[in-house]
């Protein structure tokens, strides 16, 4: 049967895809955050001018107040909460495959567990599917969910939130 592939292959691609989605969402999540902070790495802020709340200040006074942008806005981590993957196929040959041959990056005897004998292994036809659902029909939910920022998120928020305050008053009066 040509097109078949090991069902171990198939499991090793889906979770390999599924790692490097949960990679791609931490990699835009870096990039967004880097997105806060200028080309000399200091954070972008907006600065804002409020009346004074100082009881010296004077009537008509302003603050000029300072605000990290980062700590003004909500910081949405995400996570792959679960993946769930339907599909038909054919169940092609079960074969006896010797621990050598299993085709992994590291030996079988470095495995904890390993016993050195052979492994059944079952070979299917991934294109193979009922009529009317089409040619190798497979059906993928992957659900995200927001998640608590990591601690080193937390301390930068947290640091950045103390910078913020009033850098000057002014009598605009």
């Amino acid at each position: 049967m040509a097109g078949q592939v090991s069902l171990d292959a198939l499991i090793q691609g889906i979770a390999g895809a599924v790692i490097d989605a949960q990679d791609q969402i931490e990699q835009h999540q870096v990039a967004n955050l880097a997105g806060y902070f200028d080309g000399d790495h200091r954070p972008k802020s907006l600065l804002l001018r409020l009346p004074s709340l100082n009881p010296d200040a004077a009537p008509g006074d302003e603050d000029f107040y300072r605000a990290p942008l980062l700590s003004l806005v909500p910081t949405n981590q995400l996570r792959i909460k679960d993946v769930r993957i339907s599909f038909d196929t054919n169940l092609g040959e079960i074969a006896q495959q010797p621990p050598e041959a299993a085709g992994t990056a590291a030996k079988a005897e470095d495995w904890p567990g390993a016993d050195g004998l052979p492994r059944t292994t079952i070979n299917i036809d991934p294109q193979a599917g009922p009529a009317g659902r089409g040619f190798g029909a497979v059906r993928v939910v992957m659900r995200v969910e927001s998640c608590e920022a990591p601690e080193g998120a937390a301390r930068l928020l947290n640091h950045l939130a103390q910078t913020q305050g009033v850098v000057k008053t002014v009598n605009v009066g």
